[in-house]
Formats: C-alpha cells, sequence, structure tokens
C-alpha cells in the first residue's frame, strides 16, 4: 500500500512586518501620524464604518479627497487631505 499524504497541508505563517506610521506636519503645529497617503475605497469603509457605496458616491461627486494614479486608473481616498480636513474643523470644540 502506497503512502499517503495528510489531509490538511500546514499553513505558513508569515511574519508581518510593523506597519510603519507616516508622520504629517500641519501648518499650525499638529502632527498627525497616517498608515499611507492613499487607500482603497474599501479600506476607507471599513476604517470609518461608512457604507462602501457612500465613500464610491462621495468620491465620483469630489465631496472626500481623491487621488487618481493614471487617466484610466481607480479612484483612491487621499488620507492626508481627508485627515488635515478632519483637523482644520476642530470637531473636538463642538
Amino acid at each position: 500500500m502506497a503512502a499517503t499524504k495528510p489531509d490538511k497541508k500546514e499553513q505558513k505563517i508569515k511574519e508581518r512586518k510593523p506597519i510603519q506610521l507616516m508622520k504629517v506636519h500641519f501648518p499650525d503645529g499638529v502632527v498627525v501620524e497616517v498608515s499611507a497617503p492613499y487607500c482603497t475605497r474599501e479600506e476607507w469603509a471599513e476604517r470609518t464604518g461608512m457604507d462602501e457605496d457612500v465613500v464610491k458616491l462621495a468620491l465620483y461627486n469630489r465631496q472626500m479627497a481623491r487621488h487618481k494614479f493614471s487617466p484610466k486608473g481607480d479612484l483612491f481616498v487621499n488620507v492626508i487631505e481627508e485627515t488635515r480636513r478632519l483637523v482644520e474643523s476642530k470637531p473636538w470644540n463642538r
């Protein structure tokens, strides 16, 4: 009888490197750390708890800061500009 392979394959666990945060300095002295300057609309919806369709509509209507790497490419959320808008609106003073 021939030897059989085990049913379950051992999965290799990849070690993830810690995310290196980018420091963004604003003119008024505020320093904010972001994980990436741009992200997809799916990632933004997950991070903020917004509905994915709302993010998509806001990007297309230019209600949200966006970036496009090529003329026919996908739209990305500009994380730095959205952070700047949040800091300038100062929601903690309301």
